[in-house]
């Protein structure tokens, strides 16, 4: 079961070479972490049941407090923290019962663990940041500069960010606002909800609807948005220029777009240009309405 939940939650290790690494909190309720990092350095946190909020610090230090929630018959003690700084920044790990270090975690344990672990993170906007969690809704407030989000099971939300945004989860709703890069978003069954002030986006769900607001593009790039069963509605700039292919199987398709049509006209399947032409912007639902929209 641990093994699953670790894969769901999908967060890479850091790329420079460790210069410490040491196992703390196992005889603690609350674990804490602090200190002052370089601009651009990236904080990583891979928890395994619990959620993860992350706000903006006051300061440049990042702070990490995680608190341990025992269930029914459930020990602190089986639960302890793998923390690894680096010269490109810090990745804390829960671990459970007799592992100890971020590596030899997915080997799960003999025993069921009844602990889960609530984190709270404080990282200034000049980090980037990279959560996980195999089971948790994540919170993430005006946090941040890249931002990578991954949960087995849970909702995200994602305030105000700098640079790319990548966020993923097996169930749940994904909200990002007011981001100013690109942003990919995926669910297994949720809806997807973004707003950008400059950058493309790309959106996916097996089952829910998909609203994408995007105030400017500053690059072309190709954008799809996929959906298995719900609508799609895109409010693209007014001066667009690109490609179009958008179908439904089940539903119509709206546009206030002018779109040269290539190939015959049909109700639920269009293919053609917008304006001079340029990326390609691919919706498909199994089941919904379909609305290109101008801001």
């Amino acid at each position: 079961m641990i093994r699953s939940v670790l894969a769901a939650a999908g967060v890479a290790l850091l790329s420079a070479s460790p210069l410490a690494a040491q196992q703390s909190g196992r005889d603690e309720t609350t674990f804490t972490w602090s200190k002052q990092l370089a601009a651009g350095s990236q904080v990583s946190i891979r928890n395994i049941d619990g959620p993860i909020t992350v706000r903006e610090a006051a300061d440049n230090r990042v702070e990490i407090r995680a608190t341990k929630i025992p269930s029914s018959r459930g020990s602190i003690r089986d639960v302890a923290f793998d923390v690894r700084e680096s010269d490109g920044g810090v990745e804390v790990c829960t671990v459970y019962d007799t592992n100890t270090s971020c590596g030899d975690r997915n080997l799960g344990s003999n025993r069921t663990v009844r602990v889960s672990v609530e984190y709270t993170v404080l990282v200034p906007r000049s980090m980037r940041l990279s959560v996980g969690t195999g089971n948790g809704a994540l919170s993430i407030a005006r946090a941040g500069a890249d931002v990578s989000a991954s949960t087995g099971n849970g909702r995200i939300t994602i305030g105000e960010t700098a640079g790319q945004v990548t966020a993923s989860t097996g169930n749940g709703d994904v909200r990002v606002d007011s981001a100013n890069g690109p942003v990919r978003v995926s669910t297994g069954n949720g809806s997807v909800s973004v707003t950008t002030g400059t950058g493309d986006v790309n959106a996916n769900t097996g089952r829910g609807e998909i609203d994408v607001r995007m105030g400017s593009l500053r690059s072309a790039h190709n954008m799809t948005f996929n959906s298995g069963s719900g609508p799609i509605r895109v409010s693209l700039p007014a001066d667009f220029n690109g490609e179009i292919d958008a179908s439904t199987g089940n539903g119509s398709l709206r546009s206030d777009f002018a779109i040269s049509v290539v190939g015959r006209l049909d109700a639920q399947h269009v293919r053609g240009t917008i304006g001079k032409g340029g990326p390609l912007l691919r919706l498909n639902t199994g089941n919904g309405m379909i609305e290109l929209r101008k801001n």
